[in-house]
């Protein structure tokens, strides 16, 4: 935790000594600590699964947006985009043709809607969901949200909402989704859900 608080500030000061310092470290985490959130995430299957439901319900999309982007290569996937913006409160290592904007996601203000908006995994983080959902669904035409199904309350301790539900995730959202799915991973389950206004 220390540590990647570190990697932020470092990033946000000082973006050019972060891009040098990065791979580096991210080789010694590798060797001796752990392999990165993405590295440990990559080939989960709600990540396919949100594919998938972006292919289905913004395939002619040309803006996208992931909200709480981390470290996650999501949008590397969603080519078909003209415009991809992965938008978190840390720091995010730029890529090629997409677009990083580090801040609080209820201070950004985007010039147009976006075609999708991507919130994989953040809202069970949050003190007020509900306000942060509506702006999700301000922000975009069609929004795709996963969160934890039913994770046991206590069980990771930065998730302030466990267990989320259908019926939790609706209250939040103010409404029903257009379609959801149940995926397994790891012996663990997430529900996504698709928006579309």
């Amino acid at each position: 935790m220390i540590i990647d608080a570190f990697a932020d500030w470092l990033g946000r000061r000082f973006p050019l000594v972060y891009r040098v310092a990065r791979p580096p470290w991210r080789f010694v985490k590798r060797l001796f600590f752990r392999r990165s959130y993405w590295e440990k995430r990559r080939d989960y299957n709600y990540y396919q699964e949100a594919i998938r439901l972006a292919r289905v319900y913004a395939s002619s999309g040309r803006q996208v947006i992931d909200v709480g982007a981390n470290e996650t290569e999501v949008l590397r996937q969603l080519d078909w985009f003209e415009r991809r913006v992965a938008l978190d409160a840390r720091y995010i290592l730029p890529q090629a043709g997409i677009e990083t904007i580090v801040m609080d996601f209820m201070n950004y203000q985007p010039e147009s809607d976006f075609d999708l908006v991507l919130c994989l995994q953040v809202l069970e983080h949050l003190r007020e969901p509900a306000t942060f959902a509506k702006k999700l669904l301000e922000t975009g035409r069609t929004v795709i949200i996963s969160v934890p199904y039913r994770w046991p309350k206590g069980e990771h301790k930065e998730h302030l909402q466990d267990p989320v539900d259908e019926a939790k995730l609706e209250l939040w959202m103010q409404r029903k989704p257009t379609t959801t799915s149940i995926i397994a991973d790891q012996k663990k389950e997430r529900l996504i859900a698709v928006y579309q206004l």
